[in-house]
């Protein structure tokens, strides 16, 4: 009898270490870090949509294989990562938020509709009430990329590369300031801001040498 007590006990404290790491990693993170994550969260994926933004201008605009291979590289790669960081949010922080394409929020303002508008946020326990936060921030995308109407050809792929470094340049700095505000964070989140880091260094190492050739 003793030696059944004892297998079920042993069997229930494999079945709870298996459980509860599992329950814990969906749990938000709580406090300065958790706010840090949802942030980042959010505003990657506004930073993300800028960058699919560009990409799309440059697929109509460039004429270079290379351009025009890092500029589908860069819509498939971060297209993918807004579904995952979307996933993360509301996964973690029971959070929907979408990013929103340039084109949308052009039409939207001409009709009025973004005044005061937010993105969808269901409100959490772990103090992440009244985090709405606007789209990406429309000023912002417009300045990445100013002046490209009037550009073409070899001017307008140097203009696109060299923005698209500052805006690499960007991310990167995003990312390794999450790294230093929440080390022991979701682990799949620590591991998509370090795949940034080095995905984004890598492609800034490429695109400057096709500015230099």
């Amino acid at each position: 009898m003793k030696v059944r007590y004892i297998a079920f006990g042993l069997f229930v404290f494999v079945l709870m270490g298996l459980i509860l790491p599992s329950a814990l990693a969906d749990a938000p993170i709580e406090g300065r870090a958790g706010r840090a994550e949802v942030r980042f969260l959010e505003g990657m994926m506004d930073h993300h949509q800028m960058a699919l933004d560009m990409a799309q201008d440059c697929l109509l605009k460039a004429k270079t294989d290379t351009v025009l291979k890092t500029c589908q590289d860069i819509i498939t790669a971060q297209t993918a990562e807004i579904t995952t960081m979307e996933g993360y949010l509301l996964k973690w922080y029971n959070i929907e938020y979408k990013p929103m394409p340039m084109a949308d929020m052009m039409s939207m303002s001409n009709t009025g509709a973004m005044n005061g508008m937010h993105m969808s946020v269901t409100p959490t326990p772990s103090g992440m009430e009244g985090m709405n936060m606007p789209a990406t921030d429309q000023s912002m995308m417009m300045g990445m990329m100013a002046g490209f109407n009037r550009l073409e050809g070899k001017d307008y792929e140097v203009a696109w590369l060299e923005s698209m470094i500052d805006h690499h340049d960007d991310a990167i700095h995003m990312s390794e300031r999450l790294l230093k505000r929440d080390p022991q964070g979701h682990p799949e989140l620590l591991k998509l801001v370090q795949d940034i880091i080095t995905n984004q260094t890598a492609e800034i190492d490429a695109m400057e040498k096709m500015l230099a050739g």
